[in-house]
């Protein structure tokens, strides 16, 4: 790792610790640089994380502020102010300019965005028609070097919080290019992993995009086998890095597999390197309020609860049957999921009687095979190969089961969603899975859902096996339910974790 006179501000900690640390109480300001948002610049569950993480900050006692690139969508849906205009970058041997404008959340978070139409000013986020824009290193260095910028001059924020690869060249140049490194002297800088499978690695020749010393392009820092690995400089260079639960911060520092090649990096920030576990969005999901489902319901009126199950029923086309729990799965049909992992297990889980609704599309072979036995399965098997927000829903509410037998999973949400409907997930044990679910105690009580270890088709049919066996006794069932709405994993819980780690930092000798 780089000695810390070589990145010109870890000598500083030890005599800004005393003057800048905080309590987690006071207005601290946080400077967030993401590329997505929900609901309006969504391509996965980044966009949910940023949706909902300021406002529950806000609510906390702190005071966030977003920076996101200009997408279409963004500006055409948000009313927008002029903050700036003919701001500039570098990026390699030009400079790219661009406007700053405001707008803000219905929560009143401040979002700054950068108009720069050349590089956003399109129908796709990261690509169109399944395909990546050729130009994404350029546009994500110049926005990251813009989030830098903005939060030195407009922001001034006592922590700059980027959130993976697309936003890493914010903490990257706020490190290592002397004037944002001198205007963000004491700003705590932290970085966010969601998914380690996209670091956004590129050639050595494009190195020069980023416009700091060449000296940084060492196996210390930012080289790769060879390589650029932005990921891997803004962990390097962050005061703390982060990622969406305890669980998977433990797996990607051991485990090759599931580290992609920098659980040596991750291992070495030691214990600057942290899991968070996301929160769920209850404004959202909440069967008490949901109004995309049959009937509403709470623990303690759950009427609703059978409304909703005989509805899913109707959509899918299944027999209603009340002997047979529903089990209900939202995904992506990719093995990351563990699709293939339920395919390999789809006759022993079919022969225990239970209906199975899917809404997942992916991988061609996958959509093939489910669709196909689907015919196989009429009575017991429904498959809707696209997305649909409000059949999510109400696959949540009108099922028993949830299923997610994920190969692996950095937090995962729809589990969390799942418990706030009184429906009980049944997980394979990774990730952030192993962190919001626990095997159902029978004799005890205890536990939320069902879970299983080995990545094998005979696990997942054992760990079904045993729903089923528990769905009969109807005492039991009902505990299990009362456990699954009592958990609680709002991102009020979260944002507390943040800030607590935000004010270790400092504690520590961060900025």
């Amino acid at each position: 790792m780089p000695r810390a006179d070589t990145l010109g501000f870890q000598h500083r900690r030890a005599a800004r610790q005393s003057s800048h640390s905080r309590v987690i109480g006071e207005k601290v300001k946080i400077a967030i640089v993401a590329a997505e948002i929900t609901p309006w610049a969504k391509a996965g569950g980044l966009a949910d994380v940023i949706g909902a993480l300021p406002a529950a900050l806000k609510q906390s006692g702190a005071e966030p502020a977003v920076i996101l690139p200009g997408y279409r969508g963004v500006l055409d849906a948000l009313k927008t102010m002029p903050v700036a205009e003919n701001l500039s970058v570098p990026l390699g041997g030009a400079f790219e300019r661009f406007d700053l404008l405001r707008a803000e959340t219905r929560d009143g978070v401040p979002l700054y965005l950068v108009n720069h139409p050349g590089y956003f000013d399109r129908p796709g986020i990261y690509g169109e028609r399944g395909a990546d824009y050729p130009d994404n290193l350029q546009r994500y260095v110049m926005f990251g070097r813009a989030a830098a910028l903005i939060a030195a001059k407009f922001i001034r924020p006592d922590v700059l919080h980027a959130h993976d690869w697309h936003a890493a060249v914010a903490p990257i140049v706020a490190r290592t290019d002397p004037a944002l490194r001198e205007a963000l002297d004491h700003t705590l800088v932290v970085f966010t992993v969601h998914n380690l499978a996209f670091q956004g690695i590129s050639e050595a020749a494009d190195f020069g995009l980023l416009n700091i010393d060449r000296s940084y392009f060492s196996v210390e820092c930012l080289e790769f086998w060879g390589r650029v690995n932005l990921m891997k400089g803004a962990i390097v260079l962050a005061d703390g890095a982060s990622t969406v639960s305890p669980a998977y911060a433990h797996e990607v520092s051991s485990d090759p597999e599931l580290g992609f090649g920098l659980e040596g990096v991750l291992r070495h920030k030691g214990s600057r390197f942290v899991g968070i576990i996301n929160g769920a969005d209850y404004t959202e999901w909440d069967p008490a309020v949901d109004p995309m489902i049959a009937a509403k319901y709470t623990p303690a009126r759950r009427a609703g609860k059978a409304a909703c199950r005989r509805a899913l029923r109707k959509l899918a086309g299944l027999p209603d049957r009340d002997d047979a729990p529903i089990v209900g799965m939202v995904t992506r049909m990719t093995p990351q999921k563990g699709v293939n992992l339920l395919g390999d297990a789809l006759e022993a889980v079919m022969d225990l009687g239970v209906q199975v609704v899917m809404l997942a599309s992916g991988d061609p072979a996958l959509e093939k095979f489910f669709k196909a036995a689907e015919e196989r399965f009429a009575d017991q098997l429904h498959v809707r190969l696209a997305f649909d927000n409000a059949i999510a829903h109400q696959i949540q509410a009108g099922s028993d089961i949830f299923l997610m037998p994920s190969r692996f999973e950095p937090c995962g949400l729809t589990q969390m969603y799942a418990l706030k409907y009184g429906t009980a997930p049944l997980v394979r044990a990774t990730g952030g899975l192993k962190d919001t679910v626990a095997e159902f105690d029978p004799q005890r009580g205890t536990g939320n859902g069902f879970m299983f270890t080995d990545y094998r088709a005979e696990a997942l049919a054992d760990a079904m096996a045993r729903a089923r066996r528990l769905y009969n006794d109807r005492a039991a069932w009902r505990r299990l339910m009362d456990n699954c709405f009592a958990a609680d994993f709002s991102w009020t819980v979260s944002a507390r974790h943040y800030l607590r780690w935000f004010d270790d930092l400092r504690r520590a000798g961060g900025a």
